[in-house]
């Protein structure tokens, strides 16, 4: 075997052993490079302020626009998973991000202030804490999952006659990737993770009388920025209200400011 033909070996061994080196300082850089996303940045007192407002089909304001706040104020576990708090509203809400990337929240429902308006009453609290998942993407683009809340109670209408109340929600959504949506804060086309929930439906039905009181159907955006969190939300719907005529509008809700300590 030539001393030529020898070195030319080396040669070409030690350069698969760079390029195997390579490439594994390429894996593990992208292995870091994981996107993290989340309700709101887990560190204690960020505060996020928002918008809400709705239009109707013609773009008009039909709606005062609504400034509310949300802040990070506490960490727990629950069953030896870390999650965190925020208030908004004077409301607590919870939530996580699991080792899958799916985001979590849990929020509170007040039936009891959805029903007052149509002249009823009730003698104690009706309120629903439920784990929501706002975003999955085990499967990649594509990944899709439900919510459902399907529950009775029992209100009193003006004559003080029982009536027993049903509320329905139903919700199916897909992720959908990267897209690009415009956020007051930073003022900019921002490039977010799409949750599309394409299929949206409320009712509330008095089950004594078989009247519906209130029901909506349509479908809605939330955009979640990496290392940000959820910054937009986006909804059509159709609002059909007893006694009142049925109309089309969007809901929205955004980010304006944020405040996230070092």
């Amino acid at each position: 075997m030539s001393g030529n033909f020898v070195n030319r070996l080396i040669r070409t061994v030690f350069t698969c052993l760079v390029c195997l080196l390579i490439f594994s300082e390429f894996l593990s850089c992208r292995k870091e490079e994981k996107v993290i996303v989340t309700v709101l940045p887990q560190i204690l007192n960020t505060e996020y302020q928002f918008r809400g407002f709705v239009t109707d089909d013609e773009e008009e304001l039909v709606s005062e626009i609504h400034n509310f706040t949300r802040t990070v104020t506490r960490q727990d576990t629950i069953a030896g998973r870390p999650v965190f708090a925020y208030v908004s509203n004077s409301q607590e809400s919870l939530f996580y991000t699991d080792e899958a990337g799916t985001v979590r929240e849990k929020d509170m429902t007040d039936l009891g202030a959805r029903i007052l308006k149509y002249g009823f009453s009730y003698r104690s609290p009706i309120i629903i804490h439920k784990w929501d998942t706002l975003l999955k993407m085990n499967d990649g683009v594509g990944t899709e999952w439900e919510t459902h809340v399907d529950t009775t109670f029992t209100a009193f209408n003006l004559k003080g006659e029982t009536q027993e109340i049903r509320f329905i929600k139903n919700g199916k959504a897909r992720y959908e990737g990267f897209t690009e949506t415009f956020v007051p804060e930073p003022y900019a086309n921002v490039r977010v993770l799409d949750a599309n929930w394409y299929d949206l439906s409320t009712k509330l039905i008095n089950q004594t009388t078989g009247d519906t009181l209130f029901s909506t159907s349509g479908s809605a955006h939330q955009y979640f920025q990496p290392d940000i969190g959820a910054v937009k939300y986006i909804t059509d719907f159709v609002k059909t209200e007893i006694d009142e005529p049925t109309v089309s509008l969007r809901g929205t809700w955004e980010l304006m400011r944020k405040q996230i300590p070092e």
